[in-house]
């Protein structure tokens, strides 16, 4: 069972986009109903904190392969 997790992305067409998800701790993303595309956001061990929320930064890398 996931936990629900803040997302801020950073780069791509979602940059600078926040979303909320449930994500194993510690997964990327390979979610196709919310992220397109998901397998090229990768987590990053940075956190940013916008409000009161603190969201943990997914960062865009264009080069990223869904694992098999």
């Amino acid at each position: 069972m996931g936990t629900m997790t803040n997302i801020y992305f950073e780069g791509g067409a979602r940059n600078g986009t926040t979303a909320s998800w449930n994500l194993e701790p510690g997964a990327d993303i390979y979610d196709d109903n919310i992220f397109r595309p998901p397998e090229l956001y990768r987590r990053t061990s940075r956190t940013k904190v916008i409000g009161r929320i603190e969201y943990t930064i997914f960062r865009y890398d264009p080069s990223a392969t869904r694992p098999a």
